[in-house]
């Protein structure tokens, strides 16, 4: 249930919850649209149908996980014997769900490691600005149990794919073996 498939929209966008911010109080809480399982430190949805009641008709597309365009560049250069060619690729404009951040974020959905945002920079009482939601032994609407975009994260991209490092021996060398060319490299992909 993370992607949706809708005419106008890319094929397979992301769609769930957006996230206005975190409850912050119990005063919060009862000034906000009424949302199950809400609480200080927890999530806080986006009202986007203006009921005043955060449901399924509040869900909005998040992200596009298919990028605007892809590229590469390749360079080659030499200079005395020596030669250099690099490869490179990336694309931009793509999104990703970090489900990772499921498991390593909230309690009761792993109670193996932690992420340390979840341990050190979660919301307290004393740390109202945290972006990571309370730390806390509870699944429920409003902490890990729907799709949101606290998960979507930019998956743009440059890499080097392919690295290649040459010498071509001079033929003063060579010549005496009767070898006409020999090139030593080091590669790495």
């Amino acid at each position: 249930n993370w992607v949706r498939n809708a005419a106008g929209h890319p094929v397979s966008s992301f769609f769930g919850y957006q996230v206005a911010g975190l409850y912050q109080s119990d005063d919060d809480v009862k000034n906000s649209p009424v949302q199950d399982g809400a609480g200080a430190g927890r999530f806080k949805f986006a009202d986007l149908d203006g009921n005043d009641t955060i449901n399924n008709a509040d869900r909005t597309f998040l992200g596009n996980p298919n990028p605007d365009f892809t590229y590469g560049l390749q360079l080659t250069g030499s200079w005395k014997g020596f030669d250099l060619g690099v490869f490179f690729y990336g694309v931009e404009g793509r999104d990703a769900m970090n489900y990772v951040r499921w498991w390593t974020d909230f309690f009761p959905s792993f109670q193996g490691n932690k992420s340390p945002d979840a341990l050190y920079n979660s919301w307290t009482p004393t740390n109202t600005g945290a972006k990571t939601p309370i730390a806390e032994n509870v699944s429920n609407f409003s902490t890990n149990a729907q799709v949101n975009d606290y998960y979507l994260e930019d998956a743009s991209y440059l890499r080097m794919k392919n690295l290649t490092i040459g010498y071509t021996l001079p033929t003063s060398l060579t010549g005496k073996y009767k070898i006409d060319r020999l090139r030593l490299y080091f590669q790495a992909t």
